[in-house]
């Protein structure tokens, strides 16, 4: 009785053992893979914040009263190389390690991309020996996308003195393994008009805040065929605080911004980390996880716009982390 009573407190302690084991491992996990992710992602959040928050205005001077402008907005955003890469340095991970022994390696962010598969190893401790389980890294875009374009509409309507109302819209675009759409409002004041001797002052002075929503889906796969089941889906918000000044010529004129810019970033990897057939049980753990990048930063804008009868043309350079060209054409009344 005694005997028998001993081995069932054994066998629970057992049990019990391998379930805080199991738990520690399951935790360990999600905490590495999570920083991969964020390493792996972040460029990306940077990037789009930095494109997202330009093209808002093409002047200072804001619309009388329900006279409006729609436009279509175009922009370039050149890619950092260095940011296509980033340092894996196991020391700073739970369970990883490298199959050669490596403390170390250089591997892609979603802007790189790998020249041969690069295998990681994750140590699961079973009865007191490292199992390792072999996971693949994945790849990003592509190594040699230098820049990064978009397009959108966008409308503006003067709402009250000095006063104007803005919205943006892109639907949603598929060009090969990307899919992205994005919408977004602004507010511009035009708080020269403070002044008493408005006329006077030499240039149009104006405030803007604008937020901007955008969805993006990537496809890992190779296939051409998109899966929203497997891929990294990312939703950023992005916020775009802007003091901006302008010249007061008939057609031709110029115009300059300085812009606080942040964005949060939420990367949902689903299917991305794919383990070997044996190590199946272990898939759930490295799917369907998320993870948050939170990124500021600072823009200037150059530019100038150029009217014709009910049309105007702009084109800017944005001086920031991710520089950015601008360019524009409009329709107002």
């Amino acid at each position: 009785m005694n005997r028998t009573f001993t081995f069932i407190i054994f066998l629970i302690a057992l049990a019990t053992y391998a379930q805080n084991n199991v738990s520690e491992f399951a935790e360990n996990t999600i905490e590495d893979v999570t920083r991969f992710g964020k390493a792996y992602a972040n460029p990306a959040a940077k990037g789009v914040m930095y494109n997202l928050n330009n093209g808002w205005y093409n002047s200072a001077k804001v619309k009388d009263v329900l006279s409006f402008e729609i436009s279509v907005v175009g922009n370039v955003t050149f890619i950092k190389r260095d940011e296509s890469k980033f340092t894996l340095n196991t020391l700073n991970y739970n369970n990883v390690r490298f199959e050669d022994g490596s403390k170390s390696k250089e591997v892609p962010t979603i802007f790189g991309e790998n020249e041969a598969d690069i295998v990681a190893l994750i140590d699961y401790n079973l009865n007191g020996e490292n199992e390792p389980i072999a996971i693949e890294l994945p790849n990003g875009i592509d190594d040699n996308v230098d820049y990064a374009p978009n397009v959108f509409l966008q409308a503006s309507i003067g709402v009250f003195k000095a006063t104007e109302v803005k919205v943006r819209f892109a639907p949603k675009i598929v060009y090969g393994r990307v899919e992205k759409q994005l919408y977004g409002f602004g507010l511009q004041h035009e708080f020269s008009k403070w002044f008493s001797k408005e006329e006077a002052f030499p240039v149009y002075m104006s405030a803007l805040v604008g937020y901007t929503k955008f969805n993006g889906f990537y496809d890992v796969k190779e296939s051409g065929e998109q899966d929203e089941n497997q891929g990294i889906d990312t939703r950023i918000n992005t916020w775009n605080f802007a003091v901006i000044g302008s010249t007061k010529f008939e057609k031709l004129n110029f115009y300059a911004g300085l812009a606080y810019l942040t964005a949060k970033a939420d990367t949902k990897f689903d299917g991305v980390y794919q383990l070997e057939e044996e190590y199946e049980a272990f898939q759930d753990l490295v799917n369907n996880f998320s993870v948050e990048n939170n990124n500021s930063g600072i823009s200037g804008t150059l530019g100038a716009n150029y009217k014709l009868p009910n049309i105007v043309f702009n084109l800017s350079y944005n001086i920031q982390e991710f520089s950015n060209v601008t360019f524009g054409v409009g329709y107002f009344l």
